[in-house]
């Protein structure tokens, strides 16, 4: 599970609760028990790092700057690695993530095509021409995009199921009530632990 481009390892048990989340689909029976990674994926260096997530513009800027480079996603790759030689996992797993960290999630499928079977994007920020690589759609990757009805950026997500569907590529496009926010991808992460 990844953050959003100014968020930290914890925002997805302390703004989406998603330990609690898992733990209780699992009691319920409408998941199936896993390991739930939650990496820091924040850019700056901890000294750096905007203090409140009010610094959008600050965000924006940086992501130019380091949209392009893939250091991160290479580290996450290895860290997959780790997790399968520390833990007895199954060879597949999946990765999803909220903003930016769709857009990584994205970037990581294409890299690990073999290792991830399922991609969930919750109210994605994609370039313009993001898609799957070719070995991905080999492997046969299967893709859940989520956004917000009244989410800013809804178009991206958009964007990306038309060429998914252009390409013959399996998804699934979801809408759901509201924006930008925790409320969203706290729908989104529950909606897509059932489909792993």
């Amino acid at each position: 599970m990844l953050h959003g481009i100014n968020g930290y390892e914890g925002d997805w048990q302390k703004k989406g609760g998603a330990v609690d989340t898992l733990i209780q689909m699992m009691k319920d029976g409408r998941c199936q028990p896993m390991i739930l990674v939650m990496p820091d994926c924040n850019k700056w260096i901890v000294k750096k790092r905007p203090i409140t997530h009010g610094n959008r513009w600050k965000c924006v800027i940086r992501y130019v700057e380091l949209s392009h480079e893939h250091k991160l996603e290479y580290a996450i790759s290895d860290l997959m690695t780790m997790i399968d030689t520390t833990y007895q996992v199954t060879d597949q797993c999946a990765v999803a993530g909220l903003s930016d960290g769709a857009r990584i999630a994205a970037n990581i499928a294409n890299i690990r095509p073999e290792k991830i079977h399922t991609v969930g994007l919750f109210s994605p920020v994609l370039h313009k021409k993001q898609l799957p690589g070719q070995t991905a759609q080999s492997y046969g990757v299967s893709y859940y995009i989520y956004v917000g009805k009244s989410d800013l950026f809804k178009a991206n997500g958009k964007r990306f199921h038309k060429r998914l569907t252009k390409a013959d590529y399996p998804h699934q496009f979801i809408e759901i009530q509201g924006s930008h926010d925790w409320p969203v991808w706290r729908k989104c992460l529950a909606d897509f632990l059932t489909h792993l």
